[in-house]
């Protein structure tokens, strides 16, 4: 089972524990102080319907933080795809409560969701 691009035992089917994917996360990542993420929105057809600043010291900051330098695309923004954003999304509402709430109904839509890092 992959989880925020993190590999866990098949043993423990879809029922792998937030801690887990955090205790990774936070391992991969190390310190994000500092660092500003920018998420921004896009239609179908591309056209931006608004550009978040995610909130530094939140369970969405690091995972975006962490995906984005993870991730293999070369550009400023790089596209957040569907089961990262929604696995992300669901551990945030998890650990993040209220915090992220807005955002992480934002990430559950079906638009185009781009993250930048700097």
């Amino acid at each position: 089972m992959f989880i925020c691009g993190y590999h866990f035992p098949a043993e423990e089917g879809n029922d792998v524990a937030f801690d887990k994917v955090i205790e990774k996360i936070d391992a991969a990542v190390g310190d994000v102080s500092g660092k500003s993420v920018t998420l921004k929105v896009e239609d179908k057809d591309g056209r931006v319907l608004e550009e978040i600043a995610i909130d530094a010291g939140t369970f969405i900051h690091k995972a975006l933080v962490d995906y984005y330098e993870k991730s293999e695309i070369e550009d400023e923004y790089k596209m957040v795809f569907y089961t990262n954003k929604y696995q992300i999304s669901e551990i945030s509402k998890e650990v993040d409560g209220d915090k992220t709430k807005d955002v992480c109904k934002i990430l559950d839509d079906m638009n185009l969701h781009r993250v930048k890092v700097a």
